[in-house]
C-alpha cells in the first residue's frame, strides 16, 4: 500500500463524516479529494458525462435525426448476450418512442455467429430493407462488412461498440468509448454506449428510462465499475431497489426469481444467467421482447422460457465442464502457460462459462473451442493476464477474435489450434512471469478484532456495487488469532472475532481440521451486515485461505482419521512406482510446477518439505485443497482428487492400492509411492485388534444408538464414545465398517448390523499384518 497522508486521511474523514479505515480503503483506490468521494460515494444524475464527449455521437445523432425526419428506414443490429440485447431493447425502444420507422436484428449464436456477416447484411437488405443500420455491441472490427454495405447494398451505418479498437475502423460513423481514453465513459459496456445514445438524443430525463436495463447490462458484462459505469449500476440499482417505476418485464422477472432487494452479486447469479441463456442455446430475438413490450401474457411466457433455458443451460454447463476437467489429465500444465481445450460436440453457448469456472480453478488464462474444421470458442483470464493481447499474439493463425482484457472469442482453423496455441504460450512466457500464475494474498488491509464494526461495514456497503474495477475489500485474518470450527454437517466453517462481528467460510471443511494438523492459514475476508432477529451483525465471508507453513507438534486424530479412510478404496489394477525417500526430489516434473506430494500425516509432510534436494522448490504446504496453478507443493489430506499434476508422489505408503488406484484413475498423473514408510507405527504397533476388543466396540456403538444418540463424523463419533482412546475406537469403527456390521448414510446417518469376522475386512488383514513386523 502506498504512503498515505495524515492530513489527506483527516480531510477525507471530516469532510466525508467517515472513519479512517474507510478513508484508507478511498485513497488505495486513488479517491483523494472530498470531491472525488462524494461523486464516488454519493453518485447523482447530475454527475453524468456529457455525451457528446464521445467521438462520432454529433455525426451519430445527426444522421439518426436524418433518417427519422425523411421516414428512413432503421435496423437495430445488436448481440445475442445479456449486453447486446440490453443495449437493442434501449435503442430500440427510445427509437420508436420517436416514430422512428425501426426494426431489430439479433444474430444466432449458432448460425450467424457474432457481430456482422456479408451473408446476413444481404438477408437484412431483403427482408427489412434498411436505409440505415446502428449496430450495438458489435461491429468495430467489421472493416469488410461496412465496405459492402457501402458499395454494394447502398445502406449507410453507424457503429456503436465498446469491444477493444482493431488496427483499422471500419468507414462509418464510428461510437466507441475506447476512442475518448481521457473521459469517464472509456469502459461503458455495449448497453452503456446505447443507453449516452439516447442521452445525446433526448437528453437525461428521456435516458434514465433505461437507466435499469443499462445497468443490468453493465454488471453482467463485467467492465470496471467506475467512472460512468459506477453512475449507471449504482443509479439503475437504486431504481430498482426503490420500487421506482422499472421496466416491466424486468419488474416481472425479478419477481419471478423471487428477489427482495437487487445488487451486483444478483444481476451477476441470477437475472443477467436468465437473459442469456436463451442466447447460448438458440435464436433469442424475442427477448427483446421482454424490455419493450407492456403485454402481461407475452412477458409471463417469455420469462418462463428465460427461466426452463436457464435450467438447462446449467446442465450443459456442468456437462461440458466435466468433460473439461477429464481432458485436463492429458495437459500438461508445465508446458503451457495456457488452457487450450478443444471437443467437437460441446455446445459453444456455455464455453464462456466453463473457461470462466476453469480460470477460478487453475488460475490460468483458458480458451475452449469446438466445431468440425472451423472451430469457434471463447477465453478467459485471470487477474494480471491480457487474453485480448494473448489472442492477438497468435491472430496470424485465428480466423477473427475480439473482446477485451478478461473475455474475448475467437474463431480458428482446426489445422492451426496447435501453432495458435504455441503462439499464445510463447507470449504469456515473454510477458508474464510464473508469479501471475499463483494465487495471489492480495489484500487491502490486515484488521484486528476490535477493528471490524457495524460502523465500518456500514461505511464499506457504500461502495456498492461492487466487481470489476471496484472489487469488494478484503481484509486479512489469521487462524493463530481466530480459530473455526465446523457446522452444516461439516461443511461449512465459523468462529467468533467480537461480540459483533464473525467469520464465516462456505465449502471451506478443511479450515475446522487445520489448526490440528499443524497448517496456519491466513484467511481474506470480506464484510456484510446480517439481521437475524432484529440484530445486526457483521459477517466476514472467508473468500480465499493462504497456508503459512505447518508447525510441529504430536499426533492429529483427523489426519490419522483420513490416512484410515484411505485404505478403504476398492483395489483395482493400476501403475504405479515405489521409490525410496531418498528419490523424491528426483521426481519433480519441473522447477515449478506439476508434482504434488501428497502426505497423510504431519511427519511426512514436514520430513518432504526440509529434504535436501526439495528446498526452495515447494510453493507451499496446503491441507485440504491443492495449490490452484498447480505449482509443486505438499498436500497434506486433499479433500478432491487433484488435477492438473502430471506426477503425484504420496510421501505415506497405503496399507491397501485402493487410493492409489483411484488417484492414478481420477487424476491421470503418473502416481510414485514412498517405500515402506507406514505412519502411525506408534499407534498400529499398540493398537488392540482382537475380536473381542473389535466386539466391544461394536457394541458401544450399538447402545449408543439405541440410546437416540448420534454424531456428526467418525472423530465426532470417537470423542464421544471413546475420549481416552480415540485412535483406536477409530481403527475399529473402519474395520466394522468395512465388513458391513456398521452402515453409514448420507450426512453420516449409521446404524449397525450383525457382528462380521474381523478377517473379512482387507485393511484389516493388512494392518494385522503391518502389526507382526513392527
Amino acid at each position: 500500500m502506498e504512503e498515505i497522508s495524515r492530513e489527506n486521511l483527516q480531510n477525507l474523514c471530516s469532510s466525508l463524516g467517515i472513519g479512517e479505515i474507510f478513508a484508507k480503503l478511498l485513497v488505495q483506490r486513488g479517491i483523494t479529494s472530498a470531491e472525488e468521494g462524494r461523486r464516488f460515494l454519493y453518485p447523482s444524475a447530475e454527475d453524468f458525462e456529457d455525451p457528446f464527449l464521445l467521438n462520432g455521437m454529433e455525426d451519430a445523432v445527426k444522421r439518426i435525426r436524418t433518417a427519422i425526419e425523411e421516414k428512413e428506414k432503421i435496423v437495430v443490429y445488436g448481440d445475442y448476450d445479456c449486453d447486446g440485447v440490453t443495449a437493442t431493447a434501449i435503442l430500440y425502444d427510445y427509437l420508436r418512442s420517436l416514430g422512428a420507422d425501426v426494426s431489430y436484428f439479433i444474430p444466432n449464436r449458432f448460425g450467424t455467429g457474432y457481430g456482422l456477416s456479408t451473408e446476413t447484411l444481404e438477408e437484412i437488405a431483403e427482408t427489412l430493407f434498411p436505409d440505415l443500420i446502428i449496430t450495438v455491441d458489435c461491429g468495430i472490427s467489421s472493416v469488410e462488412e461496412a465496405l459492402f454495405m457501402e458499395e454494394v447494398l447502398a445502406i449507410d451505418l453507424i457503429v456503436t461498440d465498446h469491444h477493444n479498437l482493431p488496427s483499422e475502423l471500419p468507414h462509418a460513423i464510428v461510437v466507441n468509448p475506447k476512442l475518448n481514453p481521457e473521459c469517464r465513459s472509456t469502459n461503458l459496456c455495449g448497453a452503456g454506449v446505447a443507453f449516452k445514445l439516447v442521452q445525446a438524443l433526448g437528453g437525461i430525463k428521456k435516458a434514465w428510462k433505461y437507466v435499469e436495463l443499462a445497468a443490468i447490462a453493465t454488471v453482467a458484462d463485467v467492465v470496471p465499475l467506475t467512472g460512468e459505469n459506477r453512475l449507471i449500476a449504482s443509479l439503475g440499482l437504486k431504481k430498482i431497489n426503490s420500487r421506482e417505476k422499472i421496466n416491466k418485464g424486468l419488474r416481472l422477472l425479478i419477481e419471478s426469481i423471487g428477489l427482495s432487494e437487487v445488487g451486483a452479486t444478483e444481476v451477476g447469479f441470477g437475472i443477467a444467467p436468465r437473459i442469456n441463456a436463451v442466447g447460448r442455446l438458440g435464436d433469442c430475438s424475442e427477448v427483446v421482447n421482454l424490455f419493450t413490450t407492456e403485454e402481461y401474457l407475452v412477458l409471463q411466457g417469455l420469462i418462463e422460457k428465460l427461466n426452463r433455458a436457464n435450467e438447462l443451460r446449467k446442465s450443459l454447463t456442468q456437462e461440458v465442464y466435466r468433460e473439461a476437467r477429464d481432458l485436463l489429465k492429458e495437459y500438461d500444465l508445465a508446458t503451457h502457460k495456457i488452457i487450450l481445450l478443444y471437443k467437437e460436440g460441446w455446445n459453444p453457448g456455455v464455453l464462456g462459462l466453463v473457461a470462466g469456472y476453469l480460470t477460478n480453478d487453475f488460475g490460468r488464462p483458458v480458451v475452449l473451442v469446438t466445431g468440425d474444421e472451423e472451430l469457434k470458442g471463447s477465453a478467459r483470464s485471470p487477474e494480471g493476464v491480457d487474453i485480448y493481447a494473448v489472442l492477438k499474439s497468435a491472430e496470424e493463425f485465428l480466423v477473427k477474435f475480439g473482446g477485451h482484457k478478461g473475455a474475448a472469442g475467437l474463431t480458428v482453423l482446426r489445422e492451426n489450434l496447435i501453432a495458435a496455441r504455441n503462439k499464445m504460450d510463447d507470449y504469456l512466457e515473454q510477458n508474464c512471469p510464473k508469479e501471475v500464475f499463483s494465487r495471489q494474498e492480495y489484500y487491502d488491509l490486515s484488521l484486528f478484532a476490535e477493528e471490524i464494526t457495524l460502523p465500518l461495514a456500514k461505511e464499506i456497503a457504500l461502495l456498492e456495487p461492487t466487481g470489476e474495477g471496484n472489487k469488494k475489500p478484503i481484509f486479512r485474518f489469521s487462524t493463530a488469532d481466530y480459530e473455526v470450527r465446523a457446522f452444516g454437517n461439516g461443511a461449512h466453517v465459523k468462529g467468533k472475532i467480537n461480540d459483533k462481528a464473525e467469520i464465516l467460510g462456505f465449502g471451506m471443511p478443511y479450515l475446522a481440521e487445520a489448526g490440528q494438523t499443524g497448517v496456519r492459514y491466513d484467511l481474506l475476508c470480506e464484510s456484510s451486515i446480517n439481521v437475524y432477529k432484529n440484530v445486526e451483525k457483521v459477517q466476514m465471508k472467508v473468500v480465499g485461505a493462504f497456508s503459512k507453513g505447518l508447525a510441529e507438534g504430536g499426533e492429529s486424530l483427523s489426519l490419522f482419521n483420513r490416512y484410515l479412510r484411505s485404505n478403504l478404496y476398492c483395489e483395482e489394477a493400476c501403475e504405479s512406482v515405489a521409490v525410496e525417500w531418498s528419490e523424491l526430489p528426483d521426481l519433480l516434473y519441473d522447477e515449478d510446477f506439476c508434482t504434488l506430494y501428497l502426505s497423510l500425516s504431519r511427519e511426512s509432510a514436514i520430513a518432504a518439505q526440509s529434504l535436501d534436494g526439495l528446498k526452495g522448490k515447494i510453493a507451499s504446504v496446503e491441507y485440504g485443497k491443492g495449490f490452484d496453478a498447480p505449482h509443486n507443493e505438499v498436500l497434506i489430506a486433499p479433500d478432491a482428487d487433484p488435477v492438473g499434476y502430471k506426477r503425484i508422489v504420496l510421501l505415506d505408503t497405503p496399507l491397501t492400492k485402493g487410493y492409489v488406484a483411484r488417484l492414478a484413475k481420477n487424476s491421470g498423473a503418473e502416481i510414485y509411492v514412498a517405500k515402506d514408510r507406514y505412519p502411525y507405527q506408534g499407534i498400529f504397533k499398540n493398537a488392540d485388534l482382537s475380536v473381542e476388543s473389535i466386539r466391544a466396540t461394536y457394541e458401544r456403538i450399538g447402545r449408543f444408538l439405541y440410546a437416540g444418540s448420534g454424531a456428526s463424523s467418525p472423530l465426532d463419533l470417537a470423542e464421544r464414545l471413546s475420549p481416552t482412546d480415540p485412535y483406536l475406537f477409530l481403527l475399529h469403527f473402519y474395520i466394522l465398517f468395512e465388513t458391513g456390521a456398521i452402515s453409514v448414510g448420507q450426512g453420516f446417518a449409521f446404524s449397525v448390523r450383525g457382528f462380521v469376522d474381523p478377517a473379512e475386512s482387507l485393511f484389516f488383514r493388512r494392518l494385522s499384518a503391518l502389526k507382526k513386523k513392527l
